[in-house]
């Protein structure tokens, strides 16, 4: 059994925070959390509600009673004879609150449904007034509110649901029939509206065609077909809202437990209907009680997921509670990301079991696909996971285990053996079944399983079974006979717990995978091979032949040191410090000795770190010394109980907070250590784990490995909050994408990844001339800049730059179809912008077609962020429709479809409130400058947890998609420029571009990498320190734009790149660098 990816759409309270940043929580706010279940109960009038209607459905997190008018001016909910305690003797409001003993983590809401439209701001806070009145008298956690009516039409709306939602201690649910979102202003209001309240809940039980009650409709169709418009059904109506900026995150799904009930013409031939043709009368509502009992023919609709029944001019449409109809929308919704879904209601899903199954049985389908779903992200990157059976403890919490952490699964599962060749390992079987369970429950794919062989067979063992031809096809057949049987994707075979020792050692391993090879006759087996640094730098590897036939390489880069070792040592440090004993174990060393000496793709190499820790008894106790921690002498002795040393990641985190150890880090290796008084544990840290994502990263390994995940902190102890830190780390840090390929520069034609790059026409020292522009390897070259000023005119700041521009125009036919783009910038005060858009809005328009005809520009780029205020946003959007309109009935001079774009930088932190996110998503795209007024970048690439107003590009890049701007629009800035600092932490002195960097260092100057900040450092003589991006910090942003489905990046001054060769690398080094790599495949 194989698993495959399935249909998508397209798309703490810390407990031990430790002062080093040990167990730091991830940047990353999980919008992807448990997915919330609306339950509601909704009694007609004179009808007792039991106190035990979902006491079974445990998986409900809000339950919403009612749909209560609140059109009286006091707002007071107007409660039927059985809703409050009457002469009746019914009380359901009660007995729905009593439901909180049983439920007591659900939140219980009121539901409130409004038809009368607010007259104005002032009766929408009156009425918001009395509706929270009634809410607390009740004790009740919040309210649902619906309108039914135009009223998304009118501001009013907002203005009511902000006032429910000042009252912070109450949740506010806004609910909204698929029948509204179409509506004129609907998607506007629904974005205002989305700010104040916990969530959309998106209904839809009605469709735009019930607008005509008349109209057959089938109930909550997911997809299209030729009867069903796209935005008739849950797919369309979401895309509408999620293009307008609503995120899925923020969207709960509402089906409906029962369905719609026509007659129909007495013409027309019930087996033929479909869906927006005319009834003879009104459509209603039915019950599945009711549905079930119908008389008719019963047929299964599989292009919509329905059930229909079909008697005489009676036709109805239900959801069939069944994980083939109802549970594939339940299914395709969770697999979407969503906040969740819910079911209304209740008492239309068969509460007594009158159709012979259990009572409420959409509601019970939904729980049990709810427990047994796991939302899933696909992995971006390959990174192997490790698990050892012998280790992996039964309350092991697999289902903390994300599913976008690991692309595969390694478990060691074959053991070698002298009499019977191979087996089974103990503990193996069972481990199996558990993460198969887990695989099974991933919605949109899961990991590869992978078996692993030998992994603790001495050199001897494997010696014996391999050199013999016989037992070495035998254990071939065997193994892949194993996989073949069971739910596996592969094998790796792991000659890996002591070294090989010959040159026969090398000729039989070859062998056994050539016989692996001819015994897999499907050719469906993935084969892993794990290697060891010592085998290959004695060169016991047919490294061709790995190349050939290996799908990954994994390097034991995580064994370089040994707990056996007479001196102390990390076992997986990048690079090597001046003490230690033996150089070569490094990441580095290792890597550089497959890839560049011995010529083995990178693509195929897999680099490993481990979550278990190594313990060293050193002879030097640094509490008291101040010493050098790798190369002391240590002390070997196989009698020393091994009991209390620390093994995993919790315990280290629990050892530092006690104040039972001391956390060191060490620059170079850029590894931790901990110290207990004479002992060295050698550990890694998300720190640590993130550097080592990044550098492999640069250096393009095919991927990462993390051994003995068990170890990795998997009940989140470290922070209270992130289980599998390491892992958290390693996904959050690791890129990679292959090279860019370089455009057609001659073409015309919407670029996959935009490679936009920045021209300043102000003055250069030295001089740039204008025909040294490297056009041919940008998508498009943005000069930089022209000012809109009074009367809608458009100037530049000196003569001498119109020069330059007049001869980048002389040069505008050799530069094809490059796209050549003015930017264009708004000024900086508030009533100047108001003064332009709001009085010479046509003017601007005619002048800026002007300049574009003048000058020969494909494009223009709005740099109008700092002028625009709440005030005045509206002029700005206007002014881009109206230009947009102008462009498209033209072409560009170049013969290209005429671009806009538009500039922010990351002070912009609200973007929605200013501008219309659904017109910044038709725009060419949308480019955020990371930089500051220094032309340096903010100080830091990735989000710091322990300091989250801090800027970073993660943060903002992260923000952006948040308000719902297209991914694949956002082009993200990256500066060439480099600094200086003073040394002692006092920021930036002066910015310097590339050549003067050069200059001011020299051309053999060796910087000291930054995996954190993504830049390069040298300390001068003078004590000042200098900063500078390489290429390969270039090259890891740009991996990074790419995994995160970014439109592409801007060189935002091309002017600071290296223009005159002075670095020694050619002119353009850094932008060169991004299609020619030598590190590309």
């Amino acid at each position: 059994m194989r698993f495959k990816p399935s249909f998508s759409l397209a798309i703490s309270i810390t407990l031990v925070l430790l002062a080093c940043g040990l167990c730091e929580p991830s940047a990353e706010e999980t919008e992807n959390g448990e997915p919330v279940f609306y339950c509601f109960v909704d009694p007609p009038a004179k009808t007792r509600v039991s106190p035990d209607l979902l006491s079974n459905i445990t998986a409900c997190t809000h339950f919403v009673y009612g749909r209560i008018p609140i059109d009286k001016p006091s707002g007071h909910p107007e409660y039927s004879v059985t809703d409050v305690y009457s002469d009746y003797g019914i009380d359901n409001l009660r007995t729905f609150i009593r439901m909180k003993s049983r439920h007591p983590s659900a939140k219980f809401l009121l539901g409130v449904v409004r038809t009368k439209p607010f007259e104005d701001n002032l009766m929408a806070q009156k009425v918001a007034d009395g509706v929270l009145k009634a809410v607390k008298s009740k004790q009740l956690d919040g309210v649902f509110i619906r309108f039914e009516g135009n009223h998304l039409e009118y501001r009013t709306s907002t203005a009511f649901i902000k006032s429910l939602a000042s009252n912070e201690q109450l949740s506010v649910t806004f609910g909204v029939s698929g029948r509204r979102v179409f509506a004129f202003e609907a998607v506007r209001r629904l974005r205002e509206i989305n700010e104040h309240v916990e969530h959309i809940y998106l209904d839809m039980g009605e469709l735009p065609s019930n607008e005509d009650p008349y109209q057959i409709t089938q109930i909550n169709p997911l997809f299209s077909n030729t009867s069903i418009p796209f935005e008739e059904t849950i797919q369309g109506t979401v895309q509408q809202l999620t293009e307008e900026g609503l995120l899925p995150h923020r969207l709960v799904i509402g089906l409906t437990a029962g369905g719609w009930k026509f007659e129909i013409k007495d013409a027309q031939d019930p087996l033929t209907v479909i869906h927006g043709q005319f009834a003879k009368t009104p459509g209603r509502r039915v019950s599945y009680q009711d549905a079930c009992r119908a008389r008719g023919a019963v047929v299964y609709n599989w292009e919509v997921m329905n059930e229909v029944t079909v008697y005489r001019q009676t036709w109805i449409s239900v959801n069939l509670p069944t994980k083939k109809a109802l549970g594939e929308k339940i299914k395709w919704i969770l697999s979407e990301h969503f906040a969740g879904l819910g079911i209304s209601s209740a008492l239309s899903d068969d509460p007594s079991g009158e159709c012979g199954t259990d009572a409420l049985p959409a509601h019970t389908l939904a729980m049990e696909m709810l427990r047994t779903s796991i939302n899933s992200n696909v992995p971006k990157c390959t990174r192997l996971c490790y698990l050892d059976p012998s280790q992996v403890p039964s309350t092991f919490p697999i289902d903390n285990l994300k599913s976008e952490f690991c692309t595969h699964l390694v478990v060691h599962y074959f053991d070698l053996d002298l009499r019977e060749t191979v087996l089974i390992a103990e503990g193996a079987r069972e481990l199996i079944e558990k993460i198969d369970e887990w695989r099974k429950r991933i919605i949109e794919v899961a990991p590869k399983l992978i078996l692993s062989l030998g992994s603790k067979q001495t050199t001897g063992v494997w010696q014996f079974i391999v050199a013999n031809d016989f037992r070495r096809k035998e254990l071939a057949e065997q193994i892949i006979r194993s996989v073949n049987e069971s739910t596996a994707d592969g094998i790796e075979v792991s000659w890996t717990l002591e070294a090989m020792t010959s040159e026969f050692d090398k000729k039989n391993l070859k062998a056994f995978i050539d016989d692996v090879l001819t015994a897999d006759t499907d050719k469906k087996t993935e084969i892993l091979v794990a290697t060891t640094a010592d085998s290959a730098y004695s060169d016991f590897y047919d490294y061709e032949h790995l190349n050939k036939t290996a799908s990954l390489i994994v390097l034991h880069s995580h064994r370089l040191h040994s707990e056996s070792a007479p001196f102390t040592g990390h076992p997986s440090p990048i690079s090597a410090t001046s003490s230690m004993k033996v150089p070569k174990m490094t990441w580095e060393s290792v890597y550089t000795h497959w890839t560049t000496a011995r010529k083995v793709a990178r693509s195929k190499i897999v680099l490993s770190l481990s979550a278990s820790t190594i313990s060293i008894q050193s002879l030097a106790d640094e509490r008291t010394q101040s010493m050098d921690p790798f190369g002391q002498a240590a002390l070997i002795s196989l009698l020393r109980s091994k009991k209390s040393d620390i093994h995993s990641l919790q315990e280290v985190c629990e050892s530092v907070s006690s104040g039972t150890a001391l956390n060191n880090w060490v620059p170079i290796a850029n590894v931790p250590y901990l110290r207990r008084y004479d002992q060295m544990v050698a550990y890694e840290s998300p720190k640590s784990a993130h550097i080592k994502a990044v550098w492999a990263s640069m250096e393009r390994a095919g991927g990462l490995a993390l051994h003995n995940i068990q170890h990795d902190d998997p009940h989140a102890v470290c922070d209270n909050r992130t289980a599998f830190p390491l892992l958290s780390a390693l996904s959050r840090a690791h890129v990679c994408s292959k090279c860019l390929t370089q455009h057609d520069f001659k073409k015309c034609h919407d670029h996959e990844f935009v490679v936009s790059c920045r021209y300043e026409l102000k003055k250069s020292n030295p001089v740039f001339k204008t025909d040294i522009v490297p056009y041919e390897r940008c998508t498009e070259v943005i000069v930089e800049q022209a000012k809109l000023v009074l009367g809608g005119n458009i100037t530049f700041e000196t003569a001498e730059e119109e020069r330059a521009l007049r001869n980048l125009t002389e040069m505008r036919p050799k530069m094809l179809k490059c796209g050549l783009v003015l930017a264009l910038s708004c000024g900086d005060s508030e009533r100047h912008l108001n003064s332009i858009l709001g009085d010479n809005m046509t003017s601007a328009i005619d002048n800026v077609l002007a300049v574009m005809d003048k000058y020969k520009f494909s494009g223009v780029q709005l740099d109008c962020e700092r002028p625009i205020r709440r005030g005045n946003h509206i002029y700005f959007n206007t002014f881009v429709r109206k230009l947009s309109k102008m462009f498209e009935k033209s072409k560009a001079s170049n013969g290209c479809n005429r671009t806009i774009s538009a500039r922010f930088s990351h002070y912009t932190r609200n973007p929605s409130s200013y501008f219309s996110i659904s017109l910044l998503n038709k725009l060419s795209h949308v480019s955020l400058r990371m930089s500051s007024q220094s032309s340096v970048d903010a100080p830091s690439f990735f989000a710091n947890p322990s300091d989250p107003k801090a800027p970073s590009t993660e943060k903002f890049v992260k923000m952006w998609k948040e308000v719902g701007l297209r991914p694949d629009k956002l082009v993200l800035e990256i500066s060439p420029f480099g600094f200086e600092s003073n040394g002692t932490g006092g920021g930036v002195v002066r910015a310097m571009g590339q050549g003067e960097v050069c200059q001011t260092v020299g051309n053999r100057a060796v910087f000291r990498h930054d995996y954190e900040q993504l830049n390069g450092a040298v300390r001068l003589e003078n004590g000042t320190m200098v900063h500078a991006m390489s290429a390969d910090d270039l090259a890891y942003k740009i991996g990074y734009a790419r995994r995160e489905n970014l439109g592409g990046i801007a060189l935002n001054s091309v002017n600071g790149d290296d223009y005159t060769g002075i670095c020694g690398r050619g002119s353009f080094p850094l932008l060169k660098s991004i299609y020619t790599s030598v590190k590309c495949q």
